[in-house]
Order: structure tokens, then sequence, then C-alpha cells
């Protein structure tokens, strides 16, 4: 039901889908704008990844369509590896100044527009209302920023532990694990990132909704996710699972549609769990309203001190 009301509300509001599309284009310019500034550096250090990885000739062959999958996922770990060692080895400010860019600037900007998609979206579910992105993000912005800058942190021990899950697979020498291999790369990460999204799901919208301090709103989402805790992880499991296997079945080229698609799905499941998870009557599309149980119906007694 929350994979089918996500869709509902995809398709209804897939204007928003465009804006926020422009939006991450737009981030992911500046981001690499400023890896500009050291531009020859990151090019011979990419270049010589590649060669040693032997990543060319795996692209090259369409081993992402082929049966020699695991030897393209193999490739496509040490081509990491190989390029984190070379950058730190060539000069550590590079590589310090790569990964604040990586794994901090990109998805705090990432993360705006995810507090600007939730915020827009609350306007559609609650009252069919239509903003605009320029004026939410705007509106939005001193919130946003410090809510991000959080998350970000937040999320760093769960993606380490996606990032170890796919360079643990790709370790294991033996010949009857390479015919295994594929599935496990789409079935364990999926369910780490699902581990993740079960415990980041209510952030977001309980701060849109509420407008509550970030650790209150913290405490608000947690709390109305976990009602439906097994719902949400196996749903999202659902999300994850998809996008990768279609990323893997239709090739390398894929991502750049299935990406711009799963992004808003996310943010969009995530209004969808809060709002059924809080009993909250929503709009799906602009002419049916749904209405979830309310907290009373879902809460058990000893939960009943948290109903908001």
């Amino acid at each position: 039901m929350m994979f089918r009301n996500s869709l509902k509300l995809l398709c209804a509001n897939f204007d928003k889908v465009w804006k926020l599309l422009v939006y991450q284009i737009l981030s992911i310019a500046i981001y690499f704008a400023l890896l500009c500034v050291f531009f020859n550096q990151y090019l011979g250090i990419i270049t010589n990844a590649i060669n040693q990885s032997g990543l060319a000739s795996v692209t090259n062959t369409g081993v992402f369509l082929g049966s020699k999958l695991a030897d393209g996922l193999t490739s496509a770990v040490d081509f990491v590896l190989i390029f984190f060692r070379d950058l730190f080895t060539t000069n550590v400010g590079y590589g310090i100044y790569f990964c604040i860019l990586t794994f901090y600037f990109l998805p705090l900007l990432l993360n705006i527009g995810r507090v600007v998609m939730c915020e827009m979206l609350y306007g559609f579910m609650s009252s069919c209302q239509k903003q605009s992105f320029t004026g939410t993000f705007l509106k939005t912005l001193k919130t946003s920023l410090a809510y991000s800058s959080l998350k970000v942190l937040y999320a760093i021990p769960f993606n380490f532990l996606i990032l170890l899950s796919m360079w643990a697979l790709t370790r294991v020498d033996n010949y009857a694990f390479d015919y295994i291999m594929p599935f496990a790369f789409v079935i364990v990460p999926s369910l780490f990132m699902a581990f993740k999204e079960t415990f980041n799901a209510g952030w977001a919208p309980a701060k849109v909704v509420y407008n509550q301090n970030i650790a209150k709103s913290f405490g608000i989402g947690m709390r109305a996710v976990l009602r439906r805790g097994a719902r949400v992880f196996s749903t999202a499991f659902i999300i994850f699972l998809l996008a990768i296997v279609l990323s893997m079945v239709l090739g390398l080229y894929s991502i750049i549609i299935i990406l711009p698609l799963v992004s808003p799905l996310v943010h969009i499941f995530e209004m969808v769990v809060f709002f059924s998870s809080q009993g909250m009557r929503f709009y799906v599309d602009t002419d049916t309203i749904l209405s979830p149980k309310k907290l009373e119906e879902v809460d058990k007694i000893e939960d009943a001190k948290y109903i908001i």
C-alpha cells in the first residue's frame, strides 16, 4: 500500500520531480566546478585508476549486460580503492579536499533539496496546494541547512556499512561464488539501504509537518516510523532492490534515468510513511483523499503517552 500510494503521488507531482532534478543537476555542477580547481591532478589519478583496475575494458565489452558481472563489479570497486590510494599518496591535501566535497558538501546540497521536496509535498498532501520550488527553497533555507548538516553526519555510519558490504562481496575469491555474487550484490546493499531508510525516513517529514527543532523532529520521526517499522523496511527494500536490478539489467546508462526517479520516489515514500503512521489524511492525487487508521487504532496501550 505504501509503495502504491508513493507511486500515485509521484505521478500526481511529476512537475516537482523535474524541479528537483534541475536543482540536483545544479548542485552536481557546483560540486564538479569546485573539483575543477585541481582538475589536472584528479584527471591523472582517475586515468591511472581506470588502467590499473581494468575498468575501461569492462565498460567497453558491456559486461554489465553479460555473464561476467562479478568481474565488472570487482573492477569497479578496485577502481575506487586505487583512486583513493593514489589520491592520498600523491597529495594528502587533494584527498582531504576531495573527501570534504564528495562526502559532506554534495550530500549537504542534496539534503537541502530533500527538505524542499518534503515541504512542497506537505502542501499537496494536506490541502492539494501547489508551491514554487524557488520560493519554498528560500523559505526553508535556514532550517534545511541545519537539518542537512546533521543529517550528513548521521548518515555516515550507514553509508560506511553499505560501502563495506559492497567491498566485502567483491573480495570473495571463489569460482562458484561468481555465479551467486550478482544476486548477493543486489540483495545485501538493498538490505543495508532499507535499514538506513528505516532510521531516516521520518526525520525530514517530522521537521516539515511539526516545525520543531532538529533533535525533537528526529524523535517524532523515529516514533512515527517505528510504529510500522517492518512495513517501512520491507517497502524500502523493494524500492532499492528494483532500482539496483534495473540499473544492472538495463546497463550503466540507465542510471541516468533511474536515479533521478528513485530520489523523489524515496522522498515521497517518506512523507507517505509519516502521514500514514500519524493517522493523517492526505491527498494521493487531486481527486482522492486517503484516510489511514488513527493513532489510537495502531498504537499499543503502553505507547499512548507518545501520541502527539
